[in-house]
């Protein structure tokens, strides 16, 4: 049975995730034998509890959950939330960062003790099948 991983990142890092996640079926990811779920569907609501909604939705099935640090990571309020969600339900959560980026580790990151990887290919497949 396949992995099925939840992929967290901010708006800014959209295009980025997006292609990161085209390359899970490229044939240099060869080793990777997993499925994702994201909310790369933009929401045009504000309301907390429609977006808090659709990430819940979105994680069920997952195994775990991957968190790209770019840039403004650490600015964004749904990646804490999704960090926190995935926490109470009792699933392991990665971080590594994104390809050329230093941001700030997000807070809730260093609260939750949950290492940051730098990129790489190999380790991407790593996490995303361990």
């Amino acid at each position: 049975m396949p992995n099925v991983v939840f992929f967290s990142f901010t708006e800014a890092d959209r295009g980025v995730v997006l292609t990161t996640k085209g390359r899970a079926v490229n044939s240099l990811y060869y080793n990777l034998n997993f499925r994702v779920k994201d909310l790369l569907k933009r929401w045009n609501t504000e309301d907390s509890g429609v977006i808090r909604r659709a990430i819940t939705t979105s994680m069920q099935g997952t195994s775990r959950t991957i968190v790209f640090v770019g840039e403004r990571t650490y600015l964004s309020r749904w990646v804490r939330e999704e960090v926190e969600m995935t926490l109470a339900n009792k699933k392991t959560v990665y971080a590594i960062r994104l390809n050329g980026t230093n941001g700030i580790i997000p807070a809730v990151l260093t609260e939750n003790k949950i290492s940051v990887y730098n990129w790489s290919e190999a380790r991407f497949q790593e996490l995303a099948t361990k």
